[in-house]
């Protein structure tokens, strides 16, 4: 009997500790019916889905366990559950207002990552794990956006880290908590046709500024009205586009084409006022001089100015 007990005791110590140590387990999955109020200015938009849980661990609970973590608001109705095959089958519809940081730095062509995180509010890492039922997981395929048109969806299971225990006694330093993430990658739709539409105006006003070199220098005051015109019509242009597109830390591209505009308008403006002062110095030799940079300083700045914008547009394109 001695012997025994000191040949099974220890495996069945091991075999309660192992009983003790194993965690519970839950498949979760998301079908996605629509995606929609897209609010730049208040960083956010909308999403109704449906959320599914699949456990064999009869004691657990996820009516009020999971949680957006990325929300600014959720609303969780239609909870259900049902035994499947010794499966337990619980499901619940979710609308969420979303908190999504808009990346406008290369509006119109800018492609959008939207999340929707999905956490455990109650059990940490050791006792769940989530994993992420990648093949039912879909977007409902009467997505339709004249703005917006989908390139990517996927779903997989994550961990989430928190630099405090939350008062748990039996944790040290930190905690974590298990959580699915799924992304939505979204494009928009007819870039060039916004682009058109919203810098037409600047582009107006740059070649307002360059018809001053086909103005005779005689003509002092049509020279510099034009160049002032051009200044604010591109500035007209600037505030319109930012009513369009919220104003962001970082530079975009729409900063570059009206940056690249007023630096031009500039540009030209100091190249005019050389060429009238050549022009008033009474020299034949100045006289004509000036004529040569009123007829080559159109080419050359319409060509620069071109260049640059097709380098800078290709920038935001790559």
């Amino acid at each position: 009997m001695k012997y025994f007990l000191l040949f099974f005791l220890p495996c069945l110590l091991c075999r309660s500790t192992s009983l003790r140590a194993q965690k519970d387990t839950c498949k979760i999955g998301m079908y996605i019916n629509s995606i929609y109020d897209f609010k730049l200015d208040d960083k956010s938009y909308m999403a109704d889905f449906w959320l599914w849980m699949n456990y064999k661990n009869d004691s657990l609970k996820f009516e009020n366990n999971v949680e957006i973590t990325n929300s600014k608001m959720a609303d969780f109705s239609h909870y259900s559950m049902e035994k499947k095959d010794g499966w337990n089958w619980a499901a619940q519809k979710c609308r969420a207002q979303l908190i999504h940081q808009w990346d406008v730095s290369k509006f119109p062509f800018d492609k959008q990552h939207l999340r929707i995180e999905i956490e455990d509010s109650q059990s940490d890492t050791s006792r769940m794990i989530y994993l992420a039922d990648q093949e039912n997981s879909k977007i409902d395929n009467s997505f339709n956006s004249s703005e917006w048109c989908i390139e990517d969806f996927n779903v997989r299971q994550d961990v989430r880290t928190y630099q405090t225990t939350y008062g748990n006694p039996s944790l040290s330093g930190k905690s974590s908590y298990p959580r699915i993430v799924s992304e939505i990658t979204i494009r928009r739709k007819n870039s060039w046709i916004k682009l058109v539409k919203l810098l037409t105006g600047v582009y107006v006003a740059f070649l307002i500024s360059c018809i001053v070199f086909f103005v005779s220098n005689e003509s002092q005051d049509s020279r510099f009205c034009l160049c002032v015109g051009g200044i604010f019509a591109a500035i007209g242009n600037k505030y319109i586009v930012e009513s369009v597109v919220p104003s962001s830390g970082a530079t975009t591209l729409m900063d570059n084409v009206h940056t690249l505009t007023f630096v031009f308008i500039l540009l030209i403006t100091i190249v005019m006022i050389i060429s009238l002062r050549l022009f008033q110095s009474g020299n034949p030799e100045q006289k004509q001089l000036s004529h040569k940079i009123d007829k080559w300083s159109f080419y050359i700045f319409t060509s620069l100015y071109t260049f640059l914008n097709i380098i800078i547009v290709y920038l935001a394109l790559k």
